[in-house]
């Protein structure tokens, strides 16, 4: 089973890793031509879509995975798919129209048509949402991929012919919010053939409910969870004084884009894992898959852990020079999103046994965490205070999931995922006596220390490793 899990994951990290690559490249370009109070724009308009989403897909994403493998014939899954494409798409359109026509009293910049642009991206992009969830639910890797990356494609295509060809465009942020739409719009087309095939002229309002009260929880969650991401900023710029709030902020958004390197192999993760995971499992099974690939991503994910903090001289210029002094946090920002990526897998005995509220518990819990130690770190440390604020909230929200599972719903975690974690700080403390080496052997030591922790998990892993690669 692991193995199509694994095989369903590298297909989506090709696809997550090239988009994020591609997208990548606008930055310079972007920031190139444009001056600060214009990208400015473009990010105040981008902060809001984040939450937008979350509102309006209502966690029906992962309920459709769920309750797709409780359906007992393909008319009931046809049935479920319409009822919430219907309604995500319903609701989303409400949106677009309510702040449409409101946009020009919202004041959010002196430019209306900005608002209504990134209200029928929001739109668009919730229409979608329920269809890729089909491909993913379907076990379509290879179609995700193709759609994801033709979608970014257009959109970087797009952003570079209207900024190189209209004229005075470097001082219009719209445009890359328009790119963004028609790119989303070529994804819908794209969507439309499997989507439409799926959909029947049937809406179920108890069937409704039913998801409703599943994913509820999970849609309030996800809100804490997007404002547990971004709280720690809004604290340092409000408790720090004026003269290096912003400074501070800046050099720790910075160097939160090196540690974003492990979200990106979480969010690769999740991908295949949700609805593998969601399956109607039996339970035994469930269980002991969910528990080895918890070990296997935190392996996975320690050897990233490893290959930045041990090679950290390599991802620093990712970063202006100006900004490399907040480099130090990095090995806790990387630290506290491989534990949010633990949390997907602490987080699918709820899900698989119907008891969504859990997530709010874990979330509210990591939200007050998060707030009580910015609150009194920032004050002692600035930005450093945040790094240790995250890590310790994403801390506690995996030992709440994992002692609440044991409770109800024991899962045999293996005592190696403990085991690999100790090993791997160890080697990160001994990589940090060799700061003040020469280049050549602190390379040198740092290859070797990596080559042991990987030999060491090749070791006590290796008939299983043998079973995953086939041979």
């Amino acid at each position: 089973m692991l193995r199509k899990l694994a095989s369903q994951t590298a297909i989506y990290g090709i696809s997550h890793t090239l988009s994020k690559f591609l997208n990548y490249l606008l930055v310079p370009y972007l920031t190139r031509i444009m001056s600060d109070g214009v990208y400015g724009e473009v990010n105040l308009y981008y902060a809001i879509i984040p939450l937008a989403n979350v509102v309006l897909t209502m966690g029906f994403a992962t309920s459709y995975f769920r309750f797709a493998a409780k359906t007992d014939s393909e008319q009931q899954k046809r049935e479920l798919f319409s009822t919430l494409w219907i309604s995500v798409s319903t609701l989303a359109f409400i949106f677009f129209v309510v702040l449409s026509l409101f946009s020009k009293y919202l004041n959010y910049t002196d430019v209306a048509w900005y608002m209504v642009a990134t209200a029928a991206l929001i739109m668009v992009d919730n229409v979608n949402a329920i269809p890729f969830a089909l491909l993913r639910e379907q076990g379509r890797a290879k179609l995700y991929t193709i759609i994801n990356v033709s979608n970014v494609v257009i959109n970087v295509v797009l952003c570079y012919a209207f900024y190189s060809f209209i004229p005075n465009a470097a001082s219009v942020a719209g445009y890359v919010i328009l790119a963004n739409l028609v790119a989303s719009l070529s994804s819908t087309i794209m969507l439309l053939p499997s989507a439409l095939k799926m959909f029947v002229k049937k809406y179920s309002f108890a069937t409704l409910r039913t998801i409703t009260k599943y994913s509820f929880p999970l849609m309030v969650a996800g809100l804490m969870g997007v404002a547990s991401d971004f709280i720690d900023r809004q604290m340092l710029k409000s408790i720090l004084p004026a003269d290096i709030a912003n400074s501070q902020v800046g050099i720790y958004a910075a160097v939160s884009k090196i540690a974003a390197l492990m979200v990106i192999f979480r969010t690769v993760y999740a991908l295949g894992a949700e609805p593998f995971f969601l399956q109607n499992f039996a339970k035994d099974d469930f269980k002991r898959s969910n528990a080895e690939a918890t070990k296997y991503f935190t392996i996975a994910g320690l050897a990233i852990f490893l290959l930045i903090t041990l090679f950290e001289p390599l991802f620093a210029p990712l970063i202006g020079a100006s900004f490399r002094s907040g480099m130090d946090v990095v090995p806790l920002l990387l630290l506290a999103n491989l534990f949010t990526g633990m949390l997907v897998n602490l987080s699918f005995w709820y899900k698989q046994t119907d008891k969504t509220r859990v997530a709010l518990y874990v979330t509210i819990s990591g939200l007050a965490a998060t707030i009580l130690l910015n609150y009194v770190l920032i004050p002692l440390f600035g930005y450093e205070g945040s790094a240790w604020a995250r890590l310790a909230s994403t801390m506690i929200m995996c030992l709440i999931s994992y002692f609440l599972g044991q409770k109800y719903y024991k899962i045999p975690y293996s005592r190696k995922i403990l085991d690999y974690f100790i090993i791997a700080v160890a080697l990160f403390f001994l990589s940090r006596q060799t700061t003040t080496f020469e280049p050549i052997l602190r390379y040198s030591i740092n290859i070797l220390l990596y080559l042991l922790y990987l030999t060491i998990v090749t070791i006590f892993e290796w008939k299983k490793l043998k079973s995953l690669i086939g041979r």
